[in-house]
């Protein structure tokens, strides 16, 4: 009898804690961050497509379009074009895409990149630095998504603007709402008088 009420509390803190859980897998989980045919491919076979390519070429201007609008282009020093698989592999990759009705500029740079024009979808990685207007980014990977207007950012992204600084594992960019989503170590620096005359700075 003198264990009852012992008992009681650990099965109360149980059921709270499995409670917990279950609302926070449901409620405050981390969006997925979908992953291209690119990203599960490693490494190894990624070399392996790209040497079996059927076609280099050096200094490279890759043109993308819907609905005859220019969506974006890529200037790359080399490339190489896997035939079978439709991938071209692209060393220095600069990335201007152009998005929504008033035709926003996007810059994007990375070391290298795998391009898979004929489904409008690309990926950047090592060393990805791009701008949006007044909005910086940093990131190890980018996965451009054409068919759903998504962009992927994922290792050690950072995202500036004058008054804000996120941090974060991963990130999604909804290139028609212009909503981001932050996931995994998230942390943000928020000064609404900009960074520069911020005290803590």
């Amino acid at each position: 009898m003198k264990g009852r009420p012992a008992l009681i509390l650990v099965l109360i803190f149980v059921v709270g804690l499995a409670l917990g859980i279950a609302i926070k897998t449901l409620f405050f989980s981390e969006p997925i961050v979908e992953t291209t045919e690119s990203d599960r491919m490693d490494r190894p076979t990624r070399k392996q497509l790209l040497e079996d390519a059927d076609v280099s070429a050096e200094d490279i201007e890759l043109v993308q379009g819907k609905q005859g609008a220019m969506t974006w282009k890529l200037l790359a020093k080399t490339a190489k074009y896997n035939q079978e698989k439709g991938l071209i592999g692209v060393e220095y990759p600069q990335l201007t895409a152009f998005f929504g009705e008033d035709r926003q500029e996007v810059y994007v740079r990375a070391d290298r990149g795998d391009v898979d024009q004929q489904n409008d979808n690309l990926t950047l990685y090592d060393g990805v630095s791009g701008r949006f207007g007044d909005l910086a980014l940093d990131a190890q990977f980018l996965d451009y998504v054409g068919a759903i207007d998504k962009v992927y950012l994922k290792g050690g992204v950072a995202v500036r603007r004058p008054d804000m600084t996120i941090k974060a594992k991963a990130m999604e960019i909804d290139l028609v709402t212009r909503q981001l989503v932050a996931a995994g170590g998230v942390e943000a620096l928020l000064a609404p008088e900009g960074l520069e005359n911020n005290p803590l700075q």
